[in-house]
């Protein structure tokens, strides 16, 4: 705490600086060019707004250009093509001996989901994925309802969680209507408990569409441009004073400000300050996030009086890279197909679980590390010569062979290798209960392993805000002026974020952040 408030006084003297400095002014001005951002200053654009946008990097693109394309969303047309299987129908069944007394404040959701599988059970179609609004609502509060060391247990804020989940297929649409493909089925991301994430590509997919529709609205678009203070006046938030280059600037907000710079994922100092869900949070911890990530709106909201919810909960990524915490220098398919090996050859985890329970369960291996595991169907004609020249991916034409690179014993490696094709015959996984298998198996030759190891993904914490993505104070109130989207956020996600969630929240969010803002609500 010592360090922040020396940060804070720091920050307060440099500011004294400001005086003189050039304005600038819009109706609205945001703060932060990833996937929330853009998507901010596009919606208060569409609603009549003049708009400034500020990044602190040289680019735009935040965590969201790094990140994969997977957006959860309950699409009817897609996921009526998609066939159910005996494992997802044993978990959706199984919701029907569920109290709702035990889920709080989603109790009746949970009813009217209980509704919804009883008519689908009853229609005599059950041929198709079934999903629906409410489905993803409870998957969303069970897959962050967690309790930390202190035993404190945090849920879903019920209005966020259904404000994400009823407005995901619209804001998947508002983004098709600026260009983005979206392909024409769902799968299950590492972490999303169910079959509704869409793909769409990659993370720069969004940035390059959002972009694209900030310039043809209008948006002001300035890079280098770091915002370091929020300008109050009677009790409002009316501007942001940033540092450009050597430059200090005034922002000036007629209608509001939204902030969007995302979590604090690479202010090692913060994670390590405010962490009560992981034993440990070692400052070597390597980052999935841009090195940009360093909760500058958290901070600076937290020095007007904004309320923070469940800074206490960080996501850790399983499948980083073990060095440097990257996402995609390795090969794997989506939940289903992905089979996790240890040093000693052996799995130990049901791999279709929650991200902190897979990160929890690959901490416990010898050097934190693992391998997945794929044959020739999931690599297909992808050409990953770079991954397996710089030694990310190992490749092998046989079983034995792929155990010999790795230091595995082969006959332990095949065996558990041949035991987990069993349980995908039989799909049953008597080890550890993996209840989706894609009726995949490790069997076509050359086989693969990527090394992958936990690093720190998306902090869970961040400023409390309403559905109309106003930023609340301490005191309980909305803090006018203040509007916030994406991870700089907390309490949508709670403890533990489900994979696919994150594309989903800084579109819902920062649609509804960008309208709010325009019109001053």
């Amino acid at each position: 705490m010592k360090k922040v408030l020396g940060l804070a006084l720091a920050l307060v003297m440099m500011l004294s600086t400001f005086v003189g400095a050039q304005t600038y002014e819009a109706d609205v001005v945001v703060v932060g060019g990833g996937g929330a951002g853009l998507a901010a200053a596009v919606s208060a654009a569409e609603n009549g707004a003049s708009v400034i946008l500020i990044e602190k990097a040289p680019f735009l693109g935040g965590n969201t250009i790094i990140a994969g394309g997977a957006f959860n969303a309950v699409v009817p047309k897609r996921q009526a093509t998609m066939p159910m299987n005996d494992a997802l129908m044993a978990d959706l069944v199984a919701f029907l001996d569920e109290d709702p007394a035990e889920y709080g404040d989603f109790g009746p959701t949970l009813v009217t989901l209980q509704g919804q599988i009883r008519e689908y059970l009853e229609s005599g179609n059950t041929d198709y994925l079934f999903d629906s609004v409410e489905l993803h609502m409870i998957h969303t509060y069970l897959g962050g309802k967690r309790t930390d060391r202190n035993g404190y247990t945090i849920t879903g804020n019920y209005e966020l969680v259904r404000t994400l989940a009823e407005n995901a297929e619209a804001g998947l649409e508002w983004l098709e209507s600026y260009g983005l493909v979206v392909d024409d089925y769902v799968y299950t991301v590492l972490g999303a408990l169910w079959p509704r994430t869409n793909p769409t590509g990659s993370g720069y997919n969004y940035i390059e569409t959002l972009n694209k529709a900030a310039l043809e609205h209008g948006v002001q678009i300035m890079t280098n441009t770091r915002g370091v203070e929020l300008i109050t006046e009677n009790g409002r938030v009316v501007g942001v004073k940033a540092q450009k280059g050597k430059d200090e600037i005034v922002l000036r907000a007629k209608s509001g400000v939204v902030l969007a710079t995302g979590g604090y994922g690479e202010n090692r100092e913060l994670r390590a300050e405010y962490n009560t869900y992981w034993k440990e949070m070692p400052l070597e911890m390597p980052s999935t996030n841009s090195p940009h990530i360093t909760g500058d709106g958290i901070l600076m909201a937290r020095e007007i009086g904004a309320n923070l919810v469940g800074m206490g909960f960080i996501q850790l990524m399983p499948s980083s890279h073990p060095v440097d915490g990257s996402l995609f220098s390795g090969v794997w398919g989506s939940a289903e197909t992905q089979v996790f090996i240890n040093k000693q050859g052996k799995r130990f985890v049901n791999e279709y679980a929650g991200r902190d329970v897979l990160s929890a369960a690959a901490l416990d291996q010898e050097d934190a590390l693992f391998f997945i595991i794929t044959d020739a169907q999931i690599v297909g004609d992808r050409d990953i010569t770079d991954m397996l020249e710089q030694g990310n991916v190992i490749k092998a034409d046989t079983l034995e062979e792929l155990a010999e690179k790795l230091g595995i014993d082969p006959a332990t490696f095949v065996a558990e290798i041949e035991k987990y094709n069993s349980y995908v015959d039989n799909q049953f996984d008597p080890d550890f209960g993996k209840p989706n298998f894609g009726d995949y198996k490790v069997e076509v030759a050359p086989f693969y392993a990527t090394p992958r190891s936990p690093a720190v993904h998306h902090t869970m914490g961040g400023l409390e805000i309403d559905t109309l993505a106003r930023v609340i104070s301490v005191d309980g109130e909305p803090i006018p002026g203040l509007y916030a989207a994406g991870e700089v956020t907390g309490g949508i996600h709670a403890g533990n974020r489900l994979g696919g969630n994150a594309q989903t929240d800084i579109i819902v969010f920062g649609r509804i952040a960008g309208e709010s803002a325009a019109l001053s609500k």
